[in-house]
């Protein structure tokens, strides 16, 4: 994990981000936190990859479920 994070890219949280995580939010009935998330990845052309469900079917997602224990 510690050697992908020197690969990582950091942006910053900028106004038309928050702007796109609010209409992902609405749209998609996404928490705050998780349109965040999504309209960095969109904006930045990014594959998000996850295994949090919320995200499931949208463009863009590669998901994962989490498997049971």
């Amino acid at each position: 994990a510690i050697a992908r994070t020197t690969r990582s890219k950091v942006v910053d949280l900028d106004t038309s981000t928050a702007l796109l995580a609010a209409e992902f939010s609405r749209d998609h009935s996404l928490s705050v936190a998780d349109a965040v998330i999504y309209a960095t990845a969109r904006k930045h052309r990014a594959d998000l990859v996850t295994s949090d469900d919320h995200f499931e079917g949208l463009p863009g997602v590669t998901y994962f479920p989490k498997k049971d224990r």
